[in-house]
Parts: C-alpha cells; sequence; structure tokens
C-alpha cells in the first residue's frame, strides 16, 4: 500500500484516531493491499533540537482477522521493516518491539500483532543542525499482513519538524500514546534466567524474585531465533520453590543447543497483571525439574489413589458384589481363576494404556490437555 504524508505530530494522531478500515474486496481475486493495513508517522515531540534524541512511532491500523509479524515472525512470515531517509548527520537506531502475540492455524505457529501495533524507533539529531530550519525525516515501511493468505504491503510516510533550540518539550498530543506504547516494550530483565536443554524441550528458570507481586504466575516466552522452538505448541508452566519453570517443546529437527537462549519472557498474574523483560539465559545444567515425579514416586501416588477410591462409601457395593462373585467362584478351577484375573487385568491395563497414549499424543501435537 502506499501512503505520503508531511505531517505534524497533531494531525498525524488526528490521522490515527480517524482510521477506519475499508470493507473487503469484492469478488474472487485476493483483498487490495490499501485495505489491510493503514500507515502513520508520529513524533514525540512537535520539533527537533540540535544534538536530541527524537522518538518516532510507526503506526500501524490492521484490517479484523489479519496480522502483521514480529521481529521474529515464527514458522513463517517476515518482520516490518522501516528503511530511512533522513538528513545529513541524522541517524536512526533499531526498532522498540512491543510484545506480540502468539498465532497458530494448521499447525504453524507465528507471533505477531493483530489489530493495530505502534513501533519506536530513535532518531538522533546532528549537533550542526541550524536551528530555524526544518528537518524532513522520510521512511518506507514495508509488512507482510497475513489471515488465510499473505500480502505484502508498504507506505512512503514522512514528518517535517521545525528545529528549535534547547531541550524540546514532549507534545501533550503524543504523550500518552507513548506512554502507553513503552508500557508494552519488554525492559531488560533485572535478575537471571537460566535454561536446561532436555530431548525434546528447552526448561527456562525463572528466579523467585521476579515473580514478585504476581499472584499464580503463568509464564510465556518469545524466542529470537526462529529454530530454537516448535512455535505451535503450547507453552507449560510449573511452579517451583525457587521460582517458575517455563516449558518449550523443541521442532522436530532441533538445531544445536545454543549458548544461551535469547528472547522475551512476559510473566502473567491471574489479575492480568504482566511484566515483560528481554532475557538472555545462561545453561544450567543439573537443575532440577519442578513438578516432575520419579517413577517409584509415581507409582506410589497411584497405589495410593487405588486405595482412597476403594474406601469410599459408594465403591462399597461394589466389592460386596466381588466378593460375593468370589465366593461363588471357590469351586472353579484354580487355572481357571488365574485366567479370569489375567484377562481382567490385562483389560485394565489396556484400556488405561490407551487412553495414555492418546493424551500423550494430543499433547506433543501441541493440545493443552491432561
Amino acid at each position: 500500500m502506499g501512503i505520503s504524508s508531511a505531517l505534524g505530530v497533531g494531525p498525524a494522531i488526528a490521522l490515527i484516531v480517524a482510521v477506519t478500515v475499508a470493507s473487503p474486496a469484492r469478488g474472487d481475486g485476493p483483498p487490495d493491499p490499501k485495505n489491510l493495513v493503514t500507515a502513520a508517522l508520529v513524533a514525540e515531540t512537535a520539533s527537533v533540537a540540535p544534538a536530541a534524541t527524537l522518538w518516532v512511532d510507526l503506526h500501524l491500523a490492521i484490517k479484523p482477522g489479519w496480522h502483521v509479524y514480529w521481529r521474529n515472525p515464527g514458522d513463517s512470515g517476515l518482520p516490518t521493516t522501516i528503511e530511512w531517509n533522513l538528513p545529513s548527520g541524522f541517524s536512526a537506531g533499531g526498532i522498540s518491539w512491543p510484545v506480540p502475540e502468539r498465532f497458530v492455524q494448521g499447525g504453524i505457529g507465528n507471533y505477531g500483532y493483530a489489530e493495530s501495533v505502534d513501533l519506536l524507533v530513535p532518531i538522533i539529531a546532528p549537533k550542526e543542525l541550524v536551528v530555524g530550519g526544518t528537518a524532513v525525516l522520510a521512511a518506507q515501511a514495508s509488512w507482510l499482513a497475513c489471515a488465510d493468505i499473505c500480502i505484502p504491503g508498504s507506505a512512503k510516510l514522512s514528518l517535517s519538524l521545525p528545529v528549535a533550540a534547547g531541550p524540546v518539550a514532549p507534545d501533550p498530543a503524543a504523550a500518552s500514546l507513548f506512554a502507553g506504547v513503552r508500557g508494552r516494550v519488554p525492559l531488560p530483565a533485572p535478575f537471571e534466567t537460566r535454561f536446561v536443554s532436555d530431548a525434546g524441550e528447552y526448561r527456562l528458570l525463572v528466579p523467585e524474585s521476579a515473580l514478585t507481586g504476581l499472584r499464580n504466575p503463568i509464564g510465556v516466552f518469545f524466542p529470537n531465533d526462529d529454530r530454537l522452538i516448535d512455535h505451535a505448541a503450547e507453552t507449560r508452566s510449573y511452579r517451583r520453590a525457587d521460582g517458575l519453570e517455563i516449558v518449550k517443546k523443541k521442532p522436530a529437527a532441533a538445531a544445536t543447543v545454543p549458548a544461551t537462549v535469547d528472547g522475551v519472557l512476559v510473566l502473567r498474574a491471574e489479575d492480568r497483571a504482566e511484566r515483560a523483560f528481554e532475557i538472555s539465559a545462561n545453561p544450567a545444567s543439573g537443575q532440577p525439574s519442578a513438578n516432575r515425579l520419579a517413577w517409584w514416586e509415581a507409582l506410589l501416588l497411584a497405589f495410593l489413589g487405588g486405595v482412597v477410591l476403594n474406601a469410599m462409601p459408594c465403591i462399597f457395593p461394589i466389592l460386596s458384589l466381588k466378593l460375593l462373585s468370589l465366593v461363588g467362584q471357590a469351586h472353579t478351577h484354580r487355572s481357571e481363576r488365574l485366567g479370569y484375573g489375567v484377562a481382567y487385568t490385562a483389560g485394565v491395563l489396556t484400556s488405561f494404556a490407551a487412553l495414555g497414549s492418546g493424551l500423550l499424543a494430543l499433547r506433543t501435537g501441541g493440545q493443552a490437555i491432561g
């Protein structure tokens, strides 16, 4: 899509608020890219000063049912990019990416944004910038919009800002927008996260200090490396005595275990409180896993569970019927009784083994089932 504008902050904000998504394209052909994503540039200040850092927001309004991609798109897709055309001496930094969403369709897992997204970029002005002039900041934004199909789009955008002397205060019209966007951008983690690489999964170990003030938190992880995990598989979280364990399944063709596991860690409490951090987890081989039982512990718990089940009042009539059946078989040949017992036991074990195998197959396929 193409849209070109030379807007101040106020008109740009008005444009964002007034954006409406056009109705779906008619006919059998693909949708018109111009109807899928609308782009605008917004500056945090109404002017720029020499040697100052100006923050600019690329706002994308996305048609319902469609999404664009994060820096790591996952199993498919392309990240949104910005190519700047700046005056001499200006330089642009990298994009500050807010926490993405996860999309799974047809066994394909992706990371991106639906409805809208704001991508912040710092732009540094040169010291020699002449006060009283005008700085024109131009950019071409490119993205891939996807639903059942994917369609590339782009926009040529520009901002014209007057050059002012001295520090420039934020534009009140843009203050709430930029504050909200920064609240969704992950912060550098003030704690150390470690990981354990098992045969088929990675386990991130988050310390207790990261969970302070969060009630019954769960963890979500978005990796920087698109080959690290199975993006379509569900995340599993386990509470530990010393923190939180987050389990991510490896892909079928797992790559070599990395020196560090890097990405965005999101901690979500049951009251919807959320914290997001950029992490770089170092290996922690030999760490015990939370909520994982040795085989004899599982067998003992299963036996105790059976005892409790048979001690319930609703089971007593069934037990009496079984006792009467055993008394009635007192004169049956011992080998025949043994055959009945073996067949009954084999039937029970086979039935539950089939049920357990079905559950494990569904979990392996990424289903959240237990």
